[in-house]
């Protein structure tokens, strides 16, 4: 069952991965359910939840100082290797990048 917040979020368009910015009692009530449990992601000062859905999906859940928001990911990273793998390459192809970008430097530091 999803409440009206995770709906909205749900309703996206195909270009969209339905981002909705949400109060602080509405990100508090989603946490509270105990679907939601925590997890990774950008940005790395935020704490982030995850809830998994049926079909391999997840809905984010991000918490900042001053914002919350919550969007709908294709891939949930929890779902397993293949998820996690399709979650990087599609939806954090930047924090992809960057890490991958990181480790090769730290590689070549590690080689000298």
């Amino acid at each position: 069952m999803h409440n009206s917040v995770e709906l909205r979020v749900l309703e996206h368009d195909a270009h969209s991965n339905g981002e909705r910015l949400i109060t602080r009692k509405e990100a508090a009530v989603l946490i509270a359910s105990g679907y939601y449990r925590e997890s990774l992601g950008s940005p790395l000062g935020a704490t982030h939840y995850r809830r998994s859905l049926d079909d391999g999906s997840c809905l984010h859940l991000v918490i900042e100082e001053h914002r919350r928001r919550l969007h709908h990911d294709a891939f949930d990273p929890h779902a397993g290797p293949f998820s996690l793998c399709m979650h990087v390459t599609h939806e954090a192809r930047s924090e992809a990048a960057s890490y991958g970008a990181l480790a090769w430097s730290v590689v070549k530091l590690l080689a000298r």
